[in-house]
């Protein structure tokens, strides 16, 4: 499985919740207060990062708008005004804020030498970084390569560790980056782009106090933190993007109706030129899954919260909040959602619960005439059943009879009508690809679809969000920064 890892030098080990189990409100880290915009402070220079050639650079930047705890800069080239930096660092304080501790927060107060140095996540975050008492909100055109027509993949955002650390190119605080071209700082789709960038920021903070060993700070797999920041998107913007949801079902790289998901990161991005909006897409689908099934948020907060950094956190978690379903097992819990993009009943394990946007997903079969394929962990992919026989698993491939007229699931039989669900349960992030068997018939019902329109009708066009690390990966390079430490050996901080 793969473990990211970043050295860290801040006896960190030393960091502890306190005793005491009270559930902590928001205090001085919320409310909507007051926004000033600050006239006599200087311009001041941020460490950015050009995502297409990997260089850094400094930006010049004016101090926009200051809250409570919030400070609001932007670009001096940017143009972005006034009153756009004030509604952000409004929604800051009033919406985004209040809902992310709530859902993501350390929920005790944390401890350091006898001391309680931070009562959530934030002012966690602060007492890293500079301890100023302000989050620090960027606004730029980021550095991604974005042209109109040419190139629409674009980072709206991004959040990276090594501010955290006294090194080469550190803004040393805790800070958020903020696109502006063709982002729009202040609308509902920037504002849930911050929120994802935000949970990136809780995630690596939380790993700093929970899953640090020693000098080492375990960050979740990769998938599991993008999915988190993806439920963070809806929990911000109060509805479903078109570009998760809609995308599923249109397919746009061709490669969703051959297995590719979330699991393992990035492993088809030289396949396709939109591979990496696949992940997003599934892992959006299966958080928000989680949610409908759970009944609540609470089970987010059990994933960032978790000893652990890979799929026990959110096997564990599902385990705890959907009992009986035998969801700590990772093949159970991923051949269920699988199942569920399938069948979507309206109520069930097998569907989104009804949910007037999701309630629309529809799983492409595999091409027809197709009768192998080789899956990743993760990976999984449908075919139609008519008086075919169940195969044997092989290794990690597994399969499963679905019927979506009578909502149903066997791990024994197939069904006249139905379809084969051959699946990767590998649980192993580093895991090989493993051929498995389908029918060699697709659905007439759910055939690709013409003309680039999803089954609802939707016709999807760039810009298309992904994350800096894709950008980098994308041109070339590894997707992280390595760095050397006093007296440490390599480690590195990874861009989110």
């Amino acid at each position: 499985m793969r473990k990211r890892q970043f050295l860290l030098c801040l006896g960190l080990f030393a960091i502890l919740f306190c005793s005491c189990n009270m559930e902590i409100g928001i205090g001085g880290s919320g409310g909507s207060g007051g926004v000033s915009n600050p006239t006599n402070v200087p311009p001041r220079k941020f460490w950015a990062q050009n995502f297409v050639t990997e260089s850094y650079y400094q930006v010049n930047a004016n101090l926009l708008a200051e809250s409570e705890n919030c400070r609001v800069w932007a670009e001096t080239e940017s143009g972005v005004s006034v009153a756009t930096a004030t509604s952000m660092a409004k929604a800051y304080e009033d919406n985004i804020l209040p809902k992310m501790l709530n859902t993501y927060g350390i929920r005790k107060p944390v401890s350091y030498e006898g001391k309680i140095i931070a009562n959530n996540t934030m002012e966690l975050a602060d007492w890293l970084a500079d301890g100023d008492g302000k989050l620090c909100i960027l606004l730029l055109d980021i550095k991604d390569g974005y042209q109109p027509g040419v190139n629409d993949m674009v980072t709206a955002g991004y959040f990276w560790g090594g501010n955290f650390i006294d090194m080469k190119n550190s803004n040393l605080c805790d800070m958020i980056y903020i696109d502006t071209n063709p982002g729009k700082p202040g609308t509902t789709d920037s504002n849930a782009t911050f929120a994802h960038e935000m949970q990136h920021m809780m995630n690596f903070v939380t790993s700093a106090l929970i899953r640090s060993t020693g000098n080492d700070l375990n960050l979740m797999d990769i998938w599991v933190d993008e999915g988190l920041s993806s439920s963070a998107e809806w929990l911000i913007s109060g509805s479903h993007s078109e570009k998760r949801w809609a995308y599923y079902n249109q397919d746009l790289s061709g490669l969703i109706k051959k297995g590719n998901n979330f699991f393992i990161w990035g492993n088809r991005e030289k396949e396709n030129l939109y591979a990496n909006l696949d992940d997003y897409a599934t892992v959006y689908l299966f958080f928000q899954w989680l949610r409908l099934q759970a009944g609540n948020n609470d089970i987010y907060y059990d994933i960032i919260t978790s000893d652990n950094y890979d799929y026990n956190a959110v096997t564990n978690a599902a385990n705890n909040y959907i009992a009986g379903k035998n969801y700590n097992d990772w093949g159970t819990l991923l051949k269920t959602w699988l199942a569920a993009n399938y069948i979507n009943a309206p109520s069930g394990p097998y569907g989104y619960r009804n949910d007037g946007t999701l309630k629309n997903i529809r799983a492409k079969t595999m091409p027809s005439g197709t009768k192998s394929v080789s899956l990743a962990p993760g990976e999984g992919v449908y075919s139609i059943t008519d008086n075919y026989s169940m195969p044997s698993g092989k290794q990690n491939i597994r399969y499963a009879g679905l019927n979506k007229a009578d909502n149903a699931l066997s791990d024994t039989a197939t069904f006249s009508g139905g379809a084969l669900l051959t699946y990767n349960a590998n649980t192993s992030t580093e895991g090989k690809t493993e051929s498995g068997t389908t029918t060699g018939v697709a659905s007439y019902e759910i055939a690709d679809i013409e003309s680039g329109r999803s089954v609802a009708g939707i016709n999807l066009s760039g810009p298309f969000v992904i994350g800096a690390g894709d950008v980098l990966r994308r041109n070339g390079f590894e997707g992280k920064l390595l760095f050397e430490l006093s007296g440490l050996k390599k480690g590195m901080a990874v861009f989110e």
